[in-house]
């Protein structure tokens, strides 16, 4: 759906990666992303890295919290600055811009079949992945120098 493992040049069609502006995906860079990627169980050995243009926020990098992620999963994470300074999370329905959406975390819950999401009221929250929310994907830019603001290297 992101896009994500795709070139900014070259982006994989009906993606959202192939829906952003060209002068934007010109600036997009790779980045390195630490995550649960096995799920069902909170050991650290479950926390791998993926490398990606387009991703989706963890727990720890809105909420500064490992309340439902993998206690590992922070090891390799930082709270983004924007959420740091105290700004909303609340995210509004693109078709709806005056209504408020959940939206989904990368972020898996550690101990049962969930993902972490971001409620309508901009609290962390988590459900099953069967149903459908928003998406507040994140990127990194040439000014970055390859490293996403906010993110620690192992």
């Amino acid at each position: 759906v992101l896009g994500s493992a795709s070139s900014p040049t070259s982006p994989t069609a009906n993606t959202l990666m192939a829906a952003l502006p060209s002068d934007l995906r010109a600036v997009m860079k790779s980045c390195t992303k630490y995550t649960d990627n096995n799920g069902g169980g909170n050991t650290a050995s479950n926390v791998s890295s993926t490398t990606d243009y387009l991703f989706l926020l963890s727990e720890y990098e809105v909420f500064a919290t490992h309340q439902y992620c993998n206690d590992a999963e922070p090891n390799y994470q930082a709270q983004y600055d924007y959420f740091k300074a105290g700004n909303s999370k609340v995210a509004n329905k693109h078709s709806a811009t005056g209504t408020a959406a959940v939206w989904w975390l990368r972020s898996p819950y550690s101990t049962y079949y969930y993902f972490c999401a971001v409620s309508s009221s901009g609290s962390l929250d988590y459900n099953n992945a069967n149903n459908a929310y928003g998406v507040v994907p994140g990127f990194c830019n040439a000014w970055s120098h390859g490293v996403a603001i906010g993110e620690r290297r192992p």
